[in-house]
């Protein structure tokens, strides 16, 4: 089953997701770099403490992805898309992510079809224009 979550719920579904997330930034050479680093919202935005890889990414390729990973087995994934930028925070260098869309994500079974939102699996947007 699909649900709909609206971009002001973020911080009620980390709640369940935890802080610890995965942010996938892209190197110069047009690979990925992923780096595992605890979140927290504060207002709107996401940060987190910044490692010197991803600083550097976001400097000249501010999207970025976030995933959080299932909390409970053949539970959905939480994917949110953002633009990022370096601060310095309070104990260093930090990312400030602005989120621009998200989804709940987890793949179809036989059990659990495809939901009706026009994704291959079953996902749910995290906003109401299913961006």
């Amino acid at each position: 089953m699909s649900i709909p979550v609206e971009p002001a719920d973020i911080g009620n579904q980390m709640e369940r997701f935890g802080a610890a997330a995965y942010v996938l930034t892209v190197r110069d050479d047009a690979t990925p770099h992923i780096a595992h680093l605890a979140m927290r919202l504060d207002g709107d935005v996401l940060r987190c403490g910044a490692s010197r890889s991803a600083a550097a990414n976001v400097a000249d390729r501010p999207n970025i992805s976030v995933l959080w990973p299932p909390y409970e087995p053949g539970g959905y994934s939480m994917i949110v898309d953002a633009v990022a930028r370096t601060i310095e925070g309070t104990d260093g260098l930090e990312l400030e992510l602005r989120p621009s869309s998200g989804v709940l994500h987890r793949p179809a079974t036989p059990a659990t079809p495809a939901s009706d939102t026009g994704c291959e699996s079953d996902c749910a947007p995290l906003s109401a224009t299913g961006t």
